[in-house]
């Protein structure tokens, strides 16, 4: 118990000799969810239980500390919160009486796919179980601590995508680990951008495996469910699931790397795909790779690339084109229906050659109505044929020319009144999941943007949920239109940021960057320097409401008092004498 309390709780690091971490600002007042584990709760007389880290409808993961390799782990605890509830006063689960039976075979499961990844120990790059053992009336799994980063801070940290060169380097070890998996009988179906973790070393390690229960519906337990990565059978319990449901998240989380946009959820798509090729957001995707992504990413399933192997193989395929199968989510030329009309007539070419043997008849006959006659008979559509194929541009959306016909438009004077034939048109791109400092920058000349601020818990800061502007929508991009944007804004409370050993200046540039509100106390301090922090009036680590614009007191060391240094003038002046 002793060594419980010479480590932090949060990091697992070591405490200084004032009881302070120098790694974090976790501190033991913190409160935690009592239905769970308390922090330096003892596990198996051997792993010390510190904050918890994640939880979702199969049970809680916590960081801890194993006694006997002295090292930092995590220890994963099976407790489905709807079937049953920590007795108070102690860490036993109570079963609810009526799903005893289910109780027992989710946790079967849990042990089972947990026994058969600790076995994959040669694998580096997930997350492999190391030990397995049965208290509290339930199991627990201890998971190897990885340091580093979810992708999705990685990718905050960085641009917000990554080109095709970089990630087939790095996604390739995890592609063949992801194979060996499957062919051990392990579906992950929960692989997103918060499970792949970007290692101090810059590998990846997928995280986050789950028994099938909690990532399907309707199954009695709180399902987890990753918008855009999870795969449409998923959302119901009546669909088969297999392989072809983690090619569908392999794929959607590389057209979110590639593209810097998440893809739309499939639960919508299933009524609405109106899902972008990846092609068409970033020009500089390769187009068999944005075929193949296309093609994993089918709504039905047996649509889709059926395992991880043939994805791969078709990813470095540079001859691979993309099947228009019924159903599969296709790469096509947006047309206006006035296209389509046209395309079903015979070829231009021949109209063209048709109308030149005429004009040369007339030319014969009469030579002076040859250039008048010319002029009337090929008509501006064909005129305009050879600059009717789309421009495809690198701000993210297609520019195509007008092929409206002018003698269309002469008999119709109001069409003519309301469609320029050669007005530029753009295509709005989907911004939702986005950062709304790159769309300003990207976006900021073509359109007139108001962002709507919010706060929320769910949602990360600066991400866009909603556009006013629909995607796919048709617009002029010299008119400058209004766009209205909702951006999240963070957390309405914030946990108050560390100070120690930091200036005033230093402390108030990291809570401007966390927007809170604060104003500055002096005081006279024999212990800290002159113009450093000395302490805040609500303690490091608790919240602070900032959509509120709570303030916080920061009191600064305006150097010792002058009592303490008169007196030891006098003391030196008395040794003097």
């Amino acid at each position: 118990m002793d060594q419980a309390h010479k480590l932090c709780m949060g990091c697992m690091n070591e405490l200084d000799r004032h009881g302070v971490c120098r790694y974090c600002s976790y501190t033991d007042d913190i409160p935690h969810l009592q239905s769970y584990l308390a922090p330096r709760t003892i596990l198996d007389d051997r792993y010390i239980v510190g904050k918890m880290l994640s939880y979702n409808g199969e049970g809680a993961s916590y960081i801890c500390y194993d006694m006997v390799r002295k090292c930092k782990a995590v220890v994963r605890e099976y407790m489905p919160d709807t079937l049953c509830e920590r007795e108070r006063g102690t860490q036993n689960l109570i079963i609810n009486p009526d799903c005893l039976a289910k109780y027992k075979t989710y946790m079967s499961e849990f042990a089972d796919m947990n026994k058969v990844l600790s076995r994959m120990k040669n694998l580096t790059h997930i997350s492999t179980p190391t030990d397995i053992f049965v208290e509290n009336n339930t199991t627990y799994v201890i998971l190897e601590y990885v340091e580093g980063v979810s992708l999705r801070k990685f990718l905050q940290m960085n641009t917000g995508y990554l080109t095709w060169n970089r990630v087939k380097k790095l996604f390739m070890p995890l592609f063949t680990t992801l194979s060996i998996i499957h062919n051990a009988g392990i579906l992950h179906r929960g692989i997103s951008p918060e499970n792949i973790i970007v290692t101090t070393e810059g590998e990846l390690k997928l995280t986050g495996f789950s028994i099938s229960s909690i990532r399907t519906s309707n199954t009695g337990l709180s399902p987890e469910f990753y918008s855009g990565y999870t795969a449409p059978e998923q959302y119901t319990s009546l669909a088969y699931q297999g392989t072809w449901t983690d090619v569908y998240a392999v794929a959607a989380v590389l057209y979110r790397i590639l593209t810097g946009c998440m893809p739309l959820d499939a639960n919508t798509r299933l009524t609405n795909d109106t899902l972008v090729p990846a092609s068409r957001i970033n020009p500089g995707i390769p187009t068999y790779v944005s075929n193949v992504i296309s093609h994993a990413m089918a709504v039905r399933g047996e649509d889709r690339i059926q395992t991880i192997n043939d994805f791969v193989t078709q990813l470095f395929d540079k001859h691979y084109q993309l099947e228009h199968q019924k159903g599969a989510t296709q790469t096509i030329p947006i047309q206006r229906p006035a296209e389509r009309d046209r395309s079903r007539k015979p070829a231009k070419k021949k109209s063209s050659a048709l109308y030149g043997i005429i004009v040369f008849a007339c030319l014969a006959v009469i030579i002076g109505f040859g250039a008048y006659l010319m002029k009337q008979l090929i008509s501006p559509a064909d005129r305009s044929s050879t600059n009717s194929k789309p421009i495809y541009d690198t701000s993210d959306y297609i520019i195509e020319e007008s092929q409206a016909p002018a003698a269309e438009s002469a008999a119709d004077p109001e069409a003519s009144s309301k469609a320029d034939p050669n007005a530029v048109v753009a295509i709005m791109p989907d911004l939702v999941g986005q950062r709304y400092e790159q769309v300003l920058k990207k976006f900021g000349e073509t359109f007139a943007i108001h962002p709507e601020y919010f706060y929320s818990d769910d949602v990360a800061k600066d991400e866009i949920t909603e556009q006013s502007i629909e995607p796919d929508t048709e617009y002029d991009p010299n008119a400058k239109l209004e766009l209205e944007l909702k951006v999240c804004k963070g957390s309405e409370s914030v946990p108050v940021p560390d100070y120690t050993g930091m200036t005033y200046i230093e402390y108030a540039n990291q809570l401007n960057s966390l927007e809170i509100k604060y104003k500055k106390k002096e005081e006279s301090s024999d212990t800290v320097p002159k113009g450093n922090v000395i302490k805040t009036d609500i303690g490091v680590g608790y919240n602070i409401n900032v959509k509120n614009g709570e303030e916080l007191t920061v009191t600064v060391s305006s150097g010792k008092k002058a009592t303490t240094a008169k007196k030891k003038d006098a003391e030196e002046k008395e040794k003097e004498e």
